[in-house]
């Protein structure tokens, strides 16, 4: 791995730990309950590591962010939607289908999706508006 895909992995894994927290705190009416606060730190690394490694695996880390187009967004749509399904199946086997709130699940593909294609997109009118 290059210098550039060190900081685009570390960028994507900051945008799933920043998504999964948004996440409990919008499940949670910003008030995260104590018997919820091992599942989100639980979640994190195998959330983050699933992001990367599917993100990593389907070559998101080879386009350049730049020239992010239509294309770009569909293929991280089902990157994402991959990843999120991994970290669902890693939750099930690790904790059953009982003790977590599901509907973050729902709430954190959604942050995800949005924070991902943004930041990609932030860069692509950086680099064609003031660069």
């Amino acid at each position: 791995m290059n210098n550039r895909t060190i900081k685009l992995v570390i960028l994507d894994g900051l945008a799933s730990i920043v998504t999964l927290y948004l996440a409990f705190l919008l499940r949670f009416e910003f008030s995260i309950p104590e018997e919820f606060s091992p599942a989100l730190y639980g979640w994190m690394p195998w959330f983050t590591l699933s992001q990367v490694f599917v993100f990593y695996l389907s070559g998101l880390y080879a386009r350049i962010w730049r020239y992010t187009s239509l294309f770009d967004l569909y293929a991280i749509l089902s990157a994402a939607v991959t990843s999120s399904c991994l970290a669902l199946v890693i939750v099930l086997l690790k904790m059953g289908s009982a003790g977590y709130p599901r509907s973050v699940l729902i709430i954190y593909f959604i942050l995800n999706v949005s924070l991902v294609i943004g930041l990609r997109l932030v860069v692509r009118i950086y680099y064609s508006h003031y660069h």
